[in-house]
C-alpha cells in the first residue's frame, strides 16, 4: 500500500476545502467545510494510530494532538489499524504492545470466530 489511511483522509480534506474557496455559495461553502472538518479528523485518528503503531507514547501522542490523554483511546480504537485490538470499546496499553509486536513481525490480528453457531 502505498497511501497511509491518514493520507488518504489529509487529501479528502484538502480537496474538500479547494471546493469551499472556490464557491461563492456561503451554503455549499458550509457543506464543503464540514466535509473537511470530517476528513481532518479521520486524518488525526488515523496519524494517532500509526505514531503509537511507531512507538510513540499515547501520552505523547495527546500532547501532539492538543487533546486530553484520556480521549486518544477511544480515539485509537475506531482507526483501521488498531480496531482489531480494542476491548469494550477503547483500547490498552497492553492490546497497543500486542498490536506494536504484531506489525513488527508482519502477523496480522487475531480474530476468534466462534466454532459452532449457537441456535437462537
Amino acid at each position: 500500500m502505498s497511501e497511509t489511511e491518514w493520507q488518504s483522509s489529509t487529501q479528502q480534506a484538502g480537496d474538500a476545502l479547494e471546493q469551499a474557496l472556490a464557491t461563492a455559495d456561503p451554503a455549499r461553502a458550509l457543506a464543503d467545510l464540514a466535509t473537511a472538518g470530517r476528513a481532518v479528523d479521520a486524518a488525526i485518528q488515523e496519524a494517532m494510530a500509526a505514531a503509537v503503531l511507531a512507538g510513540t507514547s499515547m501520552r505523547r501522542v495527546a500532547e501532539i494532538a492538543g487533546i486530553a490523554p484520556n480521549s486518544v483511546p477511544p480515539r485509537l480504537a475506531r482507526s483501521a489499524p488498531l480496531a482489531p485490538y480494542v476491548a469494550a470499546g477503547t483500547i490498552t496499553a497492553d492490546s497497543i504492545a500486542v498490536a506494536r509486536h504484531d506489525a513488527a513481525t508482519g502477523r496480522r490480528p487475531l480474530i476468534f470466530t466462534p466454532r459452532r453457531k449457537d441456535t437462537p
